[in-house]
């Protein structure tokens, strides 16, 4: 394997966009020539990566193979697993500070800076990135789940090749005993956590070499809460390198805050007043011996004056950063006559007020209540795929804590040693009874 940098013809490209920060995934297999291919084909990326990041890298001599436009960070051990190459014009406005757990096939950068992220109230984030493999015990893996899962109050995200199996990632894969009791642990703690899957459920990441293997989904992203609403896309769109994995690229980008367009409340459409319209409506004449071009234009003229007629009879919404899902024009009214009652109660305080602010306030709460409801079972209904998670999160919530913390205890040692010094107390040092002896002054 050749070491040596490669022309700067091959690696200069365009330098990251501000607004975006686009990521690169990739299991290398350990090959130069799959290293290479990738690097090349950022040329025909629409937004060149600011940030690759590596498991099984090709390495020589303890070193990964370096790259010009990218400064490559990785484990200081002889056959490092992982490997990330930060962009050197990301470097000079970002600080990076890369960690090393002492194993090769972790490794974490921290990105930072004075200014906030992404326009957020955050000066910095994190990212993991994992190579496990399987071990000699088919139920642990080389890189354990609460080494990447961590409860952190800034974004993290965890991502890499965690050849684990599992139905959230793959519903539609038959999974033996052994796939589910090594993938569980490492979902419960991502969930307990708060982490977010970015896979498209059932989307391949690994198409085997040889043809008595399935395709599987294994290399795997997660978001933690802070950095979820900055994720805007997980995507497979960079040719293929020649390695059975395949190239994936994450971009992350402030949150927009475009007030969106309003929109049509078809449930509100006045079908009484349309139905005579509808019915009186008549399509424009079709072309005789029309041209594809021709047909398509027509349908899309005949199909415009349709949308626009319905519309004319149907509300529009004004979404804004204050609307709530599932909110009605009637909620609206009941909450306009419940603080009008509150107020008339604190004006006037009598019974007769105080009764119809009471009414008001239990009609106005219940009523809310059954909207949540009502709304969550369309959610559920209506769920995708990329929102299976999202519902899974709602419903089940963050887990308690599984273990029960103990006054004194902050490690796993110190719990086991109160818990056992309080059902088995040390016992007594044992003294042997004291030896008698003759008297010989005693009578007979």
């Amino acid at each position: 394997m050749n070491n040596q940098p490669v022309p700067r013809s091959l690696g200069q490209g365009p330098a990251p966009a501000p607004a975006f920060l686009s990521i690169i995934q990739h299991n290398c297999l350990g090959s130069w020539n799959v290293f290479l291919s990738l690097f090349e084909s950022f040329k025909e990326a629409t937004t060149y990566p600011s940030i690759v990041l590596l498991q099984d890298p090709p390495v020589n001599k303890a070193h990964v193979p370096s790259f010009n436009g990218f400064k490559s960070f990785f484990p200081p051990v002889r056959k490092p697993r992982v490997a990330a190459y930060v962009h050197i014009s990301f470097l000079s406005n970002y600080t990076v500070l890369p960690r090393f757990k002492g194993v090769d096939d972790v490794l974490a950068l921290d990105v930072s800076s004075n200014d906030p992220l992404f326009g957020t109230a955050f000066h910095s984030f994190r990212i993991i990135n994992a190579y496990s493999t399987n071990t000699t015990d088919h139920r642990v893996h080389s890189v354990l789940p609460e080494v990447l899962f961590l409860d952190l109050g800034f974004p993290l995200l965890v991502l890499g090749d965690l050849n684990i199996h599992n139905s959230l990632s793959d519903p539609l894969r038959h999974f033996s005993q052994r796939e589910i009791s090594s993938s569980t642990p490492y979902f419960e703690k991502a969930a307990e956590s708060g982490f977010a899957l970015l896979n498209p459920p059932g989307e391949y990441t690994r198409f085997p070499l040889v043809g008595n293997a399935r395709p599987s989904v294994i290399d795997l992203a997660f978001a933690n809460p802070p950095l979820l609403p900055l994720v805007k896309s997980w995507e497979a769109s960079l040719p293929l390198t020649g390695s059975d994995h395949i190239p994936i690229t994450i971009t992350l980008a402030a949150p927009s805050l475009s007030q969106k367009p309003p929109r049509p409340r078809w449930a509100d459409t006045d079908w009484e007043t349309l139905d005579p319209i509808v019915k009186g409506f008549r399509i424009p004449a079709a072309p005789s011996c029309p041209t594809p071009p021709q047909l398509d234009a027509w349908m899309s003229e005949s199909l415009n004056r349709l949308i626009a007629l319905l519309k004319e009879h149907t509300p529009v919404s004004r979404p804004s950063h204050h609307s709530k899902p599932g909110w009605t024009p009637h909620l609206s009214i009941l909450r306009r006559e419940y603080h009008k009652a509150a107020r008339a109660a604190r004006k006037h305080d009598t019974p007769r007020t105080r009764e119809i602010a009471g009414t008001s306030k239990s009609g106005y709460f219940k009523a809310i209540k059954t909207a949540k409801n009502k709304h969550w079972s369309s959610f559920l209904l209506t769920a995708t795929p990329q929102s299976l998670w999202t519902a899974k999160r709602f419903a089940y919530g963050r887990a308690h804590p599984r273990f029960p913390s103990l006054p004194g205890a902050e490690t796993p040692q110190q719990m086991n040693d109160i818990l056992l010094g309080h059902f088995f107390p040390p016992k007594e040092p044992f003294s042997p009874p004291p030896r008698l002896r003759p008297n010989r002054s005693a009578p007979p």
